[in-house]
């Protein structure tokens, strides 16, 4: 029963967060290691192979394994709950990202990884921020009969350029062979990008996490990083995180 209260207390923490994040101006200590996770995070789910689809290879949708999120819009943060998470945010442009760069061999890495810790439900995505679209807003009407505007971010459909940008990062991820890691598409401005605290700067940002509190974070340019090394202390924390969690 304690487990059950802290599970939904946890996502009460998060529910609240992402509710504070209307504002788009994000506090310092947003995501900052030792804090919990700040927003959920919703995507376009670009390439979702970590299921085999039920016909293969599959002709049309209802062929494809239904817990498989491709061409969805979905959250993945919330999908993956307290577990374990590798998290990675692109701004680059997905066809300078080649399965030679620091993200495509992270992508890899992670992918060699996540097989061997499944029992521990390491999970691990690549959410690229490119889509952006015209403003827009819907009317909420309160119980007491008030309405508020509230703004909405932009999302897959309302982006003239979101066909490219999937076709780039199908290119990648069929050029990674990482089918244990999720691809997506997100705005590049959005509540939930501010609640993270990733800058317009940050080209790449990973964040690793577990039981919604974030454990790391690194920064990195899109054209040198991260490097071997880097990925190396990625993949150090990965299992540091996965060990003290199997000793509780």
């Amino acid at each position: 029963m304690k487990k059950i209260v802290r599970l939904f207390g946890l996502f009460g923490l998060v529910v609240a967060a992402a509710a504070a994040a209307q504002e788009p101006k994000a506090p310092a200590s947003a995501g900052k290691p030792g804090g919990f996770v700040p927003a959920s995070f919703r995507a376009y789910i670009v390439v979702d192979d970590r299921f085999p689809p039920l016909v293969s290879p599959p002709k049309t949708p209802a062929d494809r394994d239904p817990r498989d999120r491709t061409n969805k819009i979905h959250d993945l943060v919330i999908e993956n709950g307290l577990a374990p998470v590798v998290a990675v945010f692109v701004r680059a442009d997905p066809k300078d990202i080649t399965p030679a760069s620091g993200v495509g061999k992270l992508a890899a890495a992670l992918n060699k990884l996540l097989p061997e810790y499944r029992g521990d439900k390491l999970a691990a995505f690549v959410v690229f921020l490119r889509l952006e679209g015209m403003p827009k807003s819907v009317t909420v009407k309160d119980p007491d009969g008030t309405e508020a505007v509230v703004p909405l971010d932009a999302e897959y459909p309302d982006d003239e350029n979101r066909d490219q940008y999937a076709t780039a990062i199908r290119d990648l991820a069929a050029g990674v062979k990482a089918p244990n890691v999720v691809f997506a598409l997100a705005p590049a401005k959005s509540k939930a990008a501010a609640a993270w605290g990733i800058g317009d700067a940050d080209e790449v940002t990973v964040v690793i996490y577990n039981r919604l509190r974030v454990k790391n974070r690194w920064t990195f340019k899109a054209a040198d990083g991260p490097t071997d090394d880097q990925i190396k202390q990625i993949l150090d924390t990965t299992l540091k995180v996965i060990r003290e969690q199997s000793f509780k």
